[in-house]
């Protein structure tokens, strides 16, 4: 009975983690997909910004463009934001417009969406990585998947599709108006110089200055934190990679740890023999829950011979072990460019209320 609870939880957790995993791996891939179809399959061409379109403090641009055929479009931003800056009236742009709606445009520049839909896969393929290998695929795992494929597919029936308000594919389509080329009102177009001239905007532009000002250092000690750990991490294993030796190791046993947050994480405990035939225990310094091996499990250890058991690690490869400060690295460079943003964001917003204009000619 208790061996039969504890493949019970397990292939519950196994599941989950799938779904989790087809979930960040279908929007990823759903929204890496559109982007990379807008690029192509979209237009190129040149535009110019004639304003924007306010929708409660959400802008979006609306551009003037024309074909190589000669005529003259005017098309709106798929996308909106809070932020005025690159809004600017007369900003000249690189445009993608939609292949089937020439109203519809993106700027040729912008790898938002791109970004996210890898920042999206990426988890994905890390849920995925874990359901297979931190679990072994028994019966129990796929009476488990189709009990939960079919709870969740009943629930999501009864949550996003209402009896009696069900609306056909066509239904659907003109609903949403995609069945037609939109227009766009010239009197909903403003130029964004004078939305963020309003005393209400500067005084907005005053506050988030001020926001940024005691933000924007703590952010800073941040990247500065983070990017010396990522150097320290780096040295190690730089180190490890240039001086040491490889040997086998079989994992003995798994030592839970919890942390502050409450949070537990198991690590391996690994023995392996040196080049000089002296057995070694360590513990290796990556942990996770669920646990990433078992015991009896056979790795590659990748130690420094002048400290074997202080500097000792599983070796999982060029790409894995050099992850932690890679992630290191690209979080600091994040906070250092957000450091930035905020600054030179936080400077203009003092100055002119919102952003720095430029008339154009």
């Amino acid at each position: 009975m208790f061996r039969f609870i504890v493949e019970s939880v397990q292939a519950y957790n196994q599941v989950g983690f799938f779904i989790g995993a087809l979930i960040c791996l279908g929007l990823g891939g759903l929204i890496f997909g559109n982007a990379l179809y807008w690029r192509v399959q979209a237009a190129r061409a040149m535009g110019t910004v004639i304003g924007v379109i306010d929708r409660g403090g959400m802008y979006t641009p609306v551009y003037r463009y024309t074909l190589p055929d000669g005529q003259t479009h005017e098309a709106m931003s798929d996308t909106s934001s809070g932020w005025a800056r690159g809004k600017e009236t007369g900003r000249v742009v690189s445009l993608m417009i939609s292949a089937h709606n020439p109203t519809e445009a993106r700027e040729a520049n912008n790898y938002l969406f791109d970004a996210i839909g890898i920042l999206l896969i990426a988890p994905g393929v890390w849920l995925g990585y874990t359901a297979l290998t931190a679990y072994p695929v028994t019966w129990m795992t796929w009476i488990m998947a189709v009990v939960m494929v079919v709870y969740l597919a009943e629930r999501g029936r009864r949550v996003f599709l209402p009896k009696g308000q069900r609306l056909s594919i066509a239904d659907w389509k003109k609903q949403h108006g995609l069945d037609e080329v939109s227009t766009i009102d010239p009197a909903d177009i403003k130029p964004i110089e004078k939305i963020i001239a309003t005393p209400e905007m500067r005084e907005k532009g005053q506050v988030q200055w001020r926001n940024n000002k005691r933000a924007a250092p703590l952010v800073g000690i941040f990247a500065v934190a983070l990017l010396a750990g990522g150097i320290y991490q780096a040295g190690d294993l730089a180190r490890l990679e240039l001086s040491g030796l490889r040997a086998q190791g079989e994992v003995e046993r798994l030592v839970g740890e919890s942390s502050s947050r409450g949070s537990y994480s198991y690590h391996a405990i690994v023995r392996y023999r040196t080049e000089k035939n002296i057995r070694i225990d360590f513990k290796d310094n990556v942990g996770s829950n669920p646990p990433s091996y078992r015991p009896g499990d056979r790795v590659t250890v990748l130690y420094l011979p002048d400290n074997p058991r202080g500097k000792a690690i599983i070796d999982r490869g060029v790409f894995w072990n050099w992850a932690i400060p890679g992630m290191l690295f690209v979080v600091a460079a994040f906070l250092a460019w957000l450091f930035v943003v905020m600054l030179g964001i936080g400077m203009t917003r003092k100055s002119t209320g919102g952003l720095a204009v430029e008339t154009p000619a």
